[in-house]
């Protein structure tokens, strides 16, 4: 029985090593992107250019907020949605005018 164990005992350990792995793919950005996406409309989700939120561009704004840009097809007439988020308390504290 000992022998046993012996021999199963680094299989079990294995398949734990494997199922806890943790891909260093995500981007800490993602959850601001997230939070910008979902305070957008149902009408502003359908024109954006990629339905994927993490294709979002997110870069530093004022008093340590986020700003997330959103590309949508009618950025030549309306320019990109742009979100503003506080990090801190994770919330969206404004949508800027589109330009």
């Amino acid at each position: 029985m000992n022998k046993l164990i012996y021999f199963i005992l680094p299989f079990l350990l294995l398949g734990c090593l494997i199922s806890c792995d943790s891909s260093g793919d995500e981007d800490p950005l993602d959850v601001f992107r997230e939070i910008a996406y979902n305070s957008l409309t149902v009408a502003e989700k359908s024109t954006l250019v990629d339905q994927d939120f993490r294709a979002a561009e997110v870069t530093a704004w004022v008093d340590g907020y986020y700003l997330v840009v959103f590309r949508t097809t009618e950025d030549a007439t309306l320019g990109p949605i742009r979100v503003v988020v506080d990090p801190t308390r994770g919330v969206v504290v404004e949508k800027l005018t589109r330009p």
